[in-house]
């Protein structure tokens, strides 16, 4: 694996922890609402569904969101690499590796 591809991961993953946290921040609104809305409607089929639905939609969302994580963080790798800065060899001086 080359340099550019490992930092390219990890701050991808980086940027994809953070999308996630903030879907799962929006999901918890959303299931408030809707369990609202569906004590007066009772209707266990629909809840079944919406539930399916939303696991659906946050998943695709946090791999989209980890996707372009790793191509923002891949970009930004190769802008460092060609002007001579090298971040894994930062951080393992940073942390003594």
């Amino acid at each position: 694996m080359q340099l550019s591809t490992v930092v390219g991961f990890i701050i991808g993953f980086l940027f994809g922890m953070s999308t996630i946290t903030t879907l799962l921040g929006l999901l918890g609104n959303i299931l408030i609402e809707v369990e609202e809305t569906l004590r007066d409607i009772s209707a266990v089929s629909t809840l079944v569904l919406l539930v399916i639905a939303v696991i659906l939609i946050v998943k695709i969302r946090a791999i989209a969101g980890l996707v372009a994580g790793a191509i923002v963080g891949a970009v930004l790798n190769l802008i460092l690499a060609q002007n001579g800065i090298n971040v894994l060899e930062l951080i393992k001086s940073a942390f003594g590796f």
